[in-house]
């Protein structure tokens, strides 16, 4: 295979493309030219094509055909490629979960490392001001938890109610009315208990600080 003719592809000129437009070919009336023009969907790159008889159609069908039939052997190639990405993504997504998973369990055992240390080093000392503070709350927080006459039996004693209720009033299918004061000692304790997990997250979170800087520490020890 070899070259035998090489042609440029160049657009019309104006002058051209004016001579073009402004005189209908041989056998097309001027209005039917002048609709086509008007017509035509993008004036800059097409310009309107007479057909002159039924070869010239069927000729023009066949193009559309091919064109067609590419067209759709691209979208087919697109929509293959388009689902290669997709099984790429899932296989992204349950890898990074893993990786994720394996961080966090890392992160409890530098973690747990970290405690051990600090247990071993603080052995026979008192408990710091900061210390024996969270110490004193979490004890206040698990007493309000466990007492039966706060949050704890309260719920037993509504949960007791409600079920007390739904036996004895079977086909009875509207809530339940809790008396204001009952309510009112639930949601006490219950932003108390928030208060309580809130200044927890504080410190999980300054914990997972200096847990961060440490592995930094760790890390560029042992690159070293």
């Amino acid at each position: 295979m070899f070259v035998t003719n090489v042609i440029s592809k160049v657009a019309f000129t104006s002058s051209q493309l004016s001579l073009y437009l402004d005189k209908p070919p041989v056998g097309i009336s001027p209005v039917l030219w002048e609709q086509a023009k008007q017509e035509n969907p993008d004036p800059v790159k097409l310009i309107p094509v007479p057909l002159v008889g039924f070869k010239a159609i069927s000729e023009r069908l066949r193009l559309q055909k091919e064109q067609s039939e590419a067209h759709f052997a691209r979208v087919e190639l697109i929509g293959k490629e388009v689902e290669d990405i997709r099984a790429v993504q899932a296989n992204t997504l349950s890898r990074l979960q893993q990786l994720k998973r394996k961080h966090s369990e890392l992160t409890h055992r530098v973690l747990q490392v970290m405690v051990d240390v600090e247990v071993q080093k603080k052995a026979g000392f008192s408990l710091q001001p900061e210390e024996e503070h969270l110490r004193v709350q979490l004890e206040s927080i698990q007493q309000e938890l466990n007492a039966p006459n706060l949050f704890k039996g309260r719920l037993s004693e509504m949960l007791s109610l409600i079920r007390m209720q739904s036996l004895s009033e079977p086909g009875n299918k509207s809530s339940t009315q809790m008396d204001n004061a009952v309510l009112t000692s639930i949601h006490s304790h219950l932003s108390r208990q928030q208060e309580g997990i809130s200044h927890l997250l504080d410190i999980i979170r300054d914990d997972l600080q200096h847990l961060d800087i440490i592995k930094q520490g760790l890390t560029e020890k042992v690159a070293s």
